[in-house]
């Protein structure tokens, strides 16, 4: 299953927020042992470097986000998913730019905890808890 995990959970996972990260580290645990393919993008990526560097130091956010790499199959955004979200209706563009990254990258779903915010969606979104309960009812 190709699973796309959103900003957010990739945050609560490397940051460990209470009430969280247990269900993201999970998830995250599942790629590592291949029971499914995480995807990120670029921009996600970027983005969770933006944020760790603010609490670590860049060497040590480096790091993190080389791991990430390893883990997880990054997927390019480019021209196409950002015109695509621009002309979509998304509220947030970086939300539509995320959401067409994970449908031209074949994703089967979404994870993240901002599900309203991918209303318009045609993938099946998930909250990270929903999505390791339907992983035990299959």
């Amino acid at each position: 299953m190709r699973v796309f995990l959103d900003t957010d959970v990739i945050l609560d996972c490397v940051l460990a927020r209470s009430g969280f990260d247990k269900d993201a580290t999970s998830i995250l645990s599942l790629c590592e042992t291949g029971s499914v393919v995480g995807l990120t993008s670029t921009l996600i990526l970027a983005n969770c470097h933006y944020v760790f560097s603010k609490q670590e130091t860049a060497s040590k956010s480096r790091k993190v986000i080389a791991r990430l790499r390893a883990l997880l199959t990054v997927c390019a955004v480019g021209d196409r998913e950002l015109g695509e979200g621009l002309v979509s209706k998304f509220k947030d563009l970086e939300d539509g730019i995320q959401y067409f990254t994970a449908l031209n990258n074949k994703a089967e779903l979404i994870v993240t905890r901002n599900t309203r915010d991918f209303k318009h969606a045609a993938l099946p979104v998930m909250l990270p808890r929903e999505f390791l309960i339907s992983r035990k009812n299959s």
